[in-house]
């Protein structure tokens, strides 16, 4: 009776954190695959040029840091949470139901992953 208490509690445990067996943490590989869908419409480029968000951080960095986001090696992970789900400048908001938090820590393994660890 006690093992079956506290196996229930571990469960219910790791069901209220998320937390999966065997899951090994954010996923470069998805988070490309995510960015793709959702992200490279507007930080991409184009052989005529670069996308609406692109060139807004063209303009805004003046060659200073990369326009590219995929190019940087700069970006926070909370900055990258916080620009994501709160929008900047013209950039929208991106809700959960478009893109889970799983999968913007996926993204933003992607995008940090030239990062000195």
């Amino acid at each position: 009776m006690r093992q079956t208490t506290r196996l229930l509690s571990l469960s219910l445990l790791l069901g209220a954190s998320g937390a999966v067996p065997g899951q090994t943490g954010p996923s470069e590989d998805n988070g490309k695959v995510v960015y793709d869908k959702w992200c490279i419409h507007c930080h991409g480029q184009l052989e005529r040029g670069p996308l609406p968000g692109t060139n807004a951080l063209a303009l805004k960095y003046r060659g200073e840091l990369p326009a590219i986001l995929e190019e940087r090696t700069d970006l926070a992970p909370e900055f990258i949470r916080t620009v994501v789900r709160g929008g900047l400048f013209g950039m929208p908001i991106t809700r959960k139901t478009e893109v889970s938090d799983a999968e913007l820590e996926d993204i933003i393994a992607y995008l940090t992953r030239t990062q000195a660890r």
